[in-house]
């Protein structure tokens, strides 16, 4: 064979060889990066874990911690949807998370973050000026109907201040006002690929036709927060704005912070119904030690014990979700 023939030869397998090698490191690029091979790890009674896969011992603390919150959640009774995604890694535990329930306050999350994409967009100022007369108080506590005893003016970012920290009902009302209501804040969960988030109420509609209340599911949530740590939803000055509000709430102190060692960051909104009738929390959890954040929701409705109780075990249920992530099962509530 002429000495031109085998350098061709050569030159044909190598070409080959190359190709093969960068063939298989494509394959091994899409199979650590599709979604389509991930599998949903551990699943029973409408109780899953995270979907990524998972060593065996890591699928067994899930299913333990699963495993207590939902004897939790039976404790509690009523219909519950609980999630705990933790931020960083993606693993995801919940019990009922895909049940709509309820959300009372809690509307006022996707409704900040509403407002604060307007103000990104350039169609709201937070130093703009916004007059409220009694007439337009919407119902709520007395502490926070006695802002509005007389004509005021308060900026969009006083407004949302009330809103997250003090759960006020009448700013609330306004700001959706602003942005076009509850249809407009729902349009941002969907745009955000959230299609259980249903905001169809005012406050004050809400009471007068509690026909349409608004609802979202544990999971939904869930993944809200983790997106907004992350900084995947709002620019950093405004996800500044908002958790710095979330940190400072006052009404969940007994929810998700009620069992947490004292010093944990939680960023939250609460939400709840009347009499009892649904006790809410959900929040951003911050772990110790660099090791990164829980998103957390707990929706509790038609639960027949005292509110005192249900924020018990709201609190319970942060605390549980909390040693899970830090120092396994072991001697937690």
């Amino acid at each position: 064979m002429k000495r031109s023939q085998v350098q061709m030869r050569t030159s044909v397998v190598a070409i080959i060889a190359f190709v093969a090698v960068v063939a298989m490191l494509v394959d091994i690029g899409l199979s650590a990066h599709s979604p389509d091979r991930r599998t949903r790890s551990w699943s029973s009674d409408k109780s899953f874990v995270s979907d990524m896969p998972q060593p065996s011992t890591q699928k067994d603390d899930d299913a333990e911690l699963a495993e207590r919150l939902r004897t939790l959640c039976d404790r509690a009774g009523g219909a519950v949807g609980v999630a705990v995604l933790h931020v960083e890694t993606g693993r995801i535990v919940a019990i009922e998370g895909t049940r709509q329930l309820p959300l009372y306050s809690v509307f006022k999350l996707p409704l900040a973050i509403s407002v604060l994409k307007e103000v990104e967009e350039n169609r709201l100022r937070l130093d703009q000026k916004v007059r409220i007369t009694p007439a337009e108080v919407a119902p709520g506590g007395q502490g926070n109907s006695d802002l509005w005893r007389q004509p005021v003016e308060r900026s969009v970012r006083e407004l949302l201040e009330l809103s997250i920290v003090r759960s006020d009902n009448t700013s609330s009302d306004k700001l959706l006002q602003l942005v076009g209501g509850p249809a407009v804040v729902m349009q941002r969960m969907r745009a955000l690929g959230l299609q259980s988030i249903d905001i169809r109420s005012s406050v004050r509609d809400f009471a007068e036709h509690r026909e349409h209340p608004n609802t979202g599911t544990a999971s939904d949530l869930a993944h809200l927060l983790a997106r907004l740590q992350q900084g995947q939803i709002l620019q950093p000055p405004q996800l500044t704005i908002l958790l710095g509000f979330m940190e400072r709430a006052t009404t969940g102190l007994r929810r998700l912070r009620g069992d947490l060692p004292a010093g944990t960051p939680v960023a939250d909104k609460t939400g709840t119904g009347k009499a009892g009738s649904a006790t809410n929390d959900v929040g951003l959890i911050t772990l110790p030690n660099g090791r990164g954040h829980l998103a957390m929701v707990v929706l509790l409705s038609g639960s027949k014990l005292p509110a005192e109780a249900q924020e018990k075990i709201i609190a319970q249920l942060a605390r549980v979700a909390y040693d899970a992530h830090i120092s396994g099962l072991k001697g937690s509530a």
